[in-house]
């Protein structure tokens, strides 16, 4: 998780000496800018920290009627919200689905199916982690793909005509185009990269290889053999397309 918006708004404040208004809502943006940079996406207390900072600073530029830091740290709230709301729920979730003993050490030694490989999780009370050692996403079937998105509070679609999965969050959207709704595997896939997101980013998480072995425009080798690649604003928000792609898909 990278929350950009803060440190964009920090470097290019401008604050006029004879505005206490202004200034508070400089102060409370500088204060705001390390902790949010050095958030874990992962720890409910981190998000919690960074996310009461933003709302504090929010409150002092609302104050100032600094449209610009508003608009920005309104971005930045909204995205740390919904990381909290993520990891709030997953917790919910494990505690209702807690494994028993016995599927616990299973999953501890075989490890878990049901999420890609390269990932781990551990589950509340486990010695240790659990290894995913389940296909990529850019090798799932749409149903396992809408477990996935689902389980990760993004919002999913799944239009039968033509038939595709579509999972967004805030400005991420990926689209997983089928030329069957019960194929195994995505005939295409569409990514729209979030802000702050490199397309080697994207692309290894949708094909478990690692950012440093990826190139430019070159075939990705996947458990289901290699895929075409092809990227577009490869320097700014990049829009990645991953397989048989004769189509460029239109984001809603």
């Amino acid at each position: 998780m990278r929350v950009r918006s803060l440190a964009i708004v920090a470097s290019g404040l401008l604050v006029l000496a004879c505005d206490p208004e202004a200034k508070l809502c400089h102060e409370r943006m500088t204060a705001a800018q390390p902790v949010v940079a050095g958030v874990d996406a992962k720890s409910v207390e981190s998000v919690e920290r960074s996310l009461a900072l933003v709302k504090e600073a929010h409150a002092a530029c609302e104050k100032a009627k600094l449209g610009t830091e508003r608009e920005q740290l309104l971005k930045a709230r909204n995205e740390l919200s919904a990381q909290l709301e993520h990891l709030k729920a997953r917790e919910q979730r494990r505690k209702l689905k807690a494994p028993s003993a016995e599927e616990l050490a299973t999953l501890l030694k075989k490890g878990d199916p049901s999420c890609p490989k390269g990932q781990a999780y551990k589950p509340k009370g486990a010695p240790g982690e659990v290894r995913c050692v389940g296909p990529q996403l850019a090798e799932m079937s749409r149903e396992a793909l809408k477990d996935y998105y689902s389980d990760r509070r993004f919002k999913v679609t799944t239009p039968d005509t033509p038939p595709e999965l579509r999972a967004e969050l805030g400005s991420e959207l990926y689209v997983f185009s089928f030329d069957k709704a019960e194929d195994p595997a995505p005939r295409c896939t569409t990514a729209y990269a979030a802000p702050g997101m490199s397309w080697q980013e994207v692309t290894s998480r949708l094909t478990g290889v690692g950012p440093e072995k990826l190139k430019l425009n070159a075939p990705v080798r996947t458990g289901r053999g290699e895929l075409a690649l092809r990227v577009e604003h490869a320097e700014d928000k990049p829009t990645i397309h991953l397989g048989q792609c004769g189509q460029i898909v239109a984001p809603p």
